[in-house]
């Protein structure tokens, strides 16, 4: 399946939003795991995740600030 993407193209959520960043970055970049993140210098709040081998968190997972890095 061929994906195209529109330059202008909105998404309705951040989860949307941040799943399509994964899904494009993980086929450049050959890594387990990326995440899209918010924190507040304390916790970090996982909104999308993608392992490709070894699963370590699922999304909506809060992770101590420096445990996330």
């Amino acid at each position: 399946m061929t994906e195209s993407y529109q330059f202008n193209q909105f998404y309705d959520s951040l989860k949307e939003a941040s799943d399509h960043v994964l899904a494009v970055v993980s086929k450049q970049i050959n890594v387990n795991t990326f995440c899209v993140a918010s924190n507040d210098r304390t916790t970090s709040l996982i909104f999308s995740a993608f392992h490709r081998n070894e699963h370590l968190f699922d999304p909506n997972t809060q992770l101590n600030f420096l445990d996330a890095y």
